[in-house]
């Protein structure tokens, strides 16, 4: 992969493409956290990976590439919710049962509140949460980041701890929203 990514710095559109669509895939899942429409997440996917190819010549690692990934993945999405009116579609889930309708708003704040605290983590924390939201598991990490698996162990420790700790009021709240 550390290859792809110096071909593609280069330049190489062929490198470019295989990335693409080796992230794809994990990048759809992570705005997919953010967002309902299928088609606005494609549409952020496709404007953060022409930005990457625009700003190609500044990666110089694996991990870099994937880390300015998420960051405007995360960053494209909230400008989206932002800039809507109405983040959610309510023409398309307009027919739903009330307590789905519920469930899919709650959902959408629980993953705001979430990367809130994730983003208040310190960055090699963050980076490592990051990607294991996005699917990696801790070897890959490893890999990626060029640490040692026990560093990606401790760090998700201390980052879950951290993020517990943030997020102890919502998750009280979520429990009286289930009762």
């Amino acid at each position: 992969m550390e290859e792809l990514v110096l071909r593609f710095r280069e330049g190489d559109e062929r490198s470019f493409e295989k990335l693409f669509w080796a992230f794809f895939p994990a990048g759809r899942r992570f705005v997919k956290g953010f967002l309902i429409d299928d088609d606005a997440a494609e549409d952020i996917l496709q404007e953060v990976f022409i930005q990457m190819w625009n700003k190609r010549e500044s990666f110089n690692s694996e991990s870099h590439f994937k880390a300015y990934f998420y960051k405007s993945l995360r960053n494209n999405s909230v400008k989206r919710i932002v800039r809507s009116k109405h983040p959610l579609n309510l023409d398309e889930i307009g027919n739903k049962e009330s307590e789905d309708l519920f469930a899919r708003i709650t959902e959408i704040e629980l993953n705001r509140e979430i990367m809130r605290a994730v983003s208040q983590l310190p960055q090699k924390r963050r980076q490592i949460i990051l990607l294991s939201i996005s699917g990696m598991s801790s070897e890959q990490i490893a890999d990626a980041l060029n640490i040692s698996i026990n560093t990606v162990k401790s760090q998700k420790t201390k980052a879950y701890s951290s993020l517990r700790q943030e997020l102890k009021d919502i998750s009280s709240f979520m429990l009286l929203l289930c009762l």
